[in-house]
């Protein structure tokens, strides 16, 4: 009866285990969302994966290509070295040409200009570099994955175009189209007339803004833009008048026709010039009263010169102005010297002003210049040296000169009186020492003209009278030294005789004068010429100190001298 009261334990199990089957069906419901959790942070970390692996490396990614040239696998030094130099004087990208750029002036009628740009562009490499650089490892850091992703495909494809950046090349360019000079501007102009200087006044237009127009194309080409340009044009006033340089440009003084002279001694005519001149402070109010686009002129003062080409021409060398003649003695060489010396000054022409050197004229005496050994003074005594004789053609040109009326510069006389030409108007000189010059003060060139013929040597000077004069040169000695006597014992003579052995040289001191006559015979000029100090020298007498031999006691006395035998102090001649 117990047992049967008891529940049953069938039906106890049974909702037992009803009750259990529920419990774990949510514990497996519970571990989906955690799955997903997990894969996507597996994923996440894939990705930031590929991040990292976008973000690393030191080279461009492969395909990448610039122009559709190559360079992946690069790093960036690498890349820019391979673009430079491929993509050096190119214009042409993918098949279009960047070469030019057309430019319309803002203006009715206007016509377009098309510029040159080749030698002007150039690819920025380096900027296109980093910009792929930047798409293969830069940028935000989870964006690189999906960058990553997209390069294992292929690199990108980048287009650069060429771009102007130097103004100064820019504005070269535009120059040789012609359309920096497009101005509508009249600018003021002059001319010359035979009495005026007329101005016609400049009125206002436009002109190309030109900085605006460079910066212009410098802006479009760095965008890639070649399309035309519309170029601005801005108001333009005519440029002020600089009436100082005007001056400065036409003013001119007179000057006469005068030679030009070759080194051969052949000439050319050299055109007179008129001289010109307007007051500057006249001009200036003149034009400053003036309306634009009106003429009005200015006032000019000409003068003739006193010597125009055809006058010039007319009485060149027409005219001997002084002349002089010497009688030549001497050795063959000395002789020689002479005629060579008168060769060397023949022809010199000298223009108003110039002054004849005669040194440098003739040159130094050397043999190769043709010069050969003769009697010649130095520091008072006789020689033979190259060139002697040369101080006749001097002293024979400075009286050709002195009649000539001409001003001397340099003379000097020599120590001694000369024989060929008066006392007074010698005039010696010494190659590195005394020279004798004379200036041109006339108004026309001279020529010295020089002969020598028949042993007789002749100067002339040639050239242009301007008025009829003549010259008279007179001299005066102030003082006169005679000789003293040196004598000189001498044991190559007897006793009781003696021998000169140089007669001496007087001394005098002498001054020159110049009177200079009209053609009416009037004195125009008097005046002190030169004055010449020429040296005493003793007259030198050897006297004999040499006894006699004794005579032998058998030998006859010696015959008295005949009368008509020179005694041994007769001097030599």
């Amino acid at each position: 009866m117990a047992s049967r009261l008891a529940p049953e334990p069938v039906k106890q199990t049974h909702h037992s285990r009803c009750a259990a089957r529920p419990q774990k069906g949510k514990k497996r419901r519970s571990r989906a969302p955690i799955l997903i959790v997990v894969l996507c942070a597996v994923l996440l970390a894939l990705y930031c994966v590929l991040c990292v692996l976008g973000g690393s490396g030191d080279t461009l990614r492969s395909g990448t290509t610039v122009n559709g040239i190559d360079i992946g696998g690069m790093t960036k030094e690498q890349a820019v070295s391979a673009l430079t130099e491929q993509l050096a004087g190119t214009t042409s990208v993918e098949g279009t040409d960047y070469s030019t750029i057309d430019v319309v002036p803002d203006m009715p009628d206007a016509q377009t200009y098309t510029v040159d740009l080749s030698g002007c562009l150039s690819f920025d490499v380096n900027d296109t570099v980093e910009q792929a650089w930047a798409h293969d490892h830069g940028g935000m850091f989870l964006s690189r994955g999906i960058r990553f992703l997209t390069s294992l495909g292929g690199g990108k494809s980048y287009h650069a175009t060429p771009q102007a950046s130097d103004a100064a090349r820019v504005r070269s360019a535009l120059e040789a189209t012609g359309i920096l000079a497009l101005n509508t501007t009249t600018q003021t102009t002059y001319t010359l007339t035979d009495t005026t200087l007329d101005f016609t006044m400049g009125v206002s237009g436009v002109s190309v803004d030109e900085n605006a127009l460079i910066q212009k194309i410098l802006d479009n080409t760095a965008k890639g833009d070649y399309s035309s340009i519309t170029c601005e044009m801005v108001s333009a006033d005519p440029d002020s008048v600089d009436l100082q340089a005007i001056h400065d440009e036409i003013y001119a003084e007179p000057a006469n026709a005068t030679l030009n002279v070759a080194d051969d001694g052949s000439y050319t005519v050299t055109d007179s010039v008129q001289g010109i001149d307007f007051d500057v402070a006249e001009a200036q109010n003149i034009l400053s009263a003036a309306q634009p686009g009106e003429t009005v002129s200015v006032p000019l003062n000409r003068q003739d010169p006193a010597i125009d080409t055809a006058t010039l021409k007319a009485n060149l060398f027409k005219d001997v102005l002084g002349e002089y003649t010497t009688s030549v003695s001497g050795t063959a060489d000395r002789r020689s010297n002479v005629q060579l010396a008168a060769q060397k000054c023949n022809g010199t022409i000298l223009l108003p002003g110039e002054v004849f050197a005669y040194n440098q004229v003739v040159g130094q005496r050397t043999e190769a210049a043709g010069f050969k050994k003769a009697g010649a003074y130095s520091n008072g005594e006789t020689v033979q040296e190259l060139g002697g004789g040369v101080c006749q053609d001097s002293s024979t040109l400075y009286c050709a000169v002195l009649y000539a009326n001409l001003e001397i510069v340099e003379r000097h006389n020599h120590s001694y009186v000369s024989s060929y030409v008066p006392i007074g108007m010698d005039a010696t000189v010494s190659w590195g020492g005394p020279d004798f010059q004379f200036r041109n003060n006339t108004d026309y060139p001279i020529k010295v003209v020089a002969n020598y013929a028949n042993s007789k040597l002749t100067f002339q000077v040639v050239g242009t009278k301007t008025d009829d004069y003549s010259v008279k040169i007179t001299t005066e000695t102030l003082n006169t030294t005679d000789p003293t006597v040196q004598e000189v014992p001498d044991n190559t003579l007897a006793a009781g005789t003696s021998q000169v052995t140089d007669k001496g040289h007087t001394g005098y001191k002498v001054q020159s004068y110049r009177h200079v006559y009209d053609a009416s015979g009037n004195v125009v000029y008097e005046g002190k010429e030169s004055l010449s100090n020429y040296k005493m020298t003793p007259k030198v007498i050897h006297v004999g100190t040499k006894a006699a031999d004794a005579p032998a006691a058998d030998a006859p006395a010696a015959d008295a001298p005949a009368a008509d035998a020179p005694t041994a102090d007769t001097p030599a001649e």
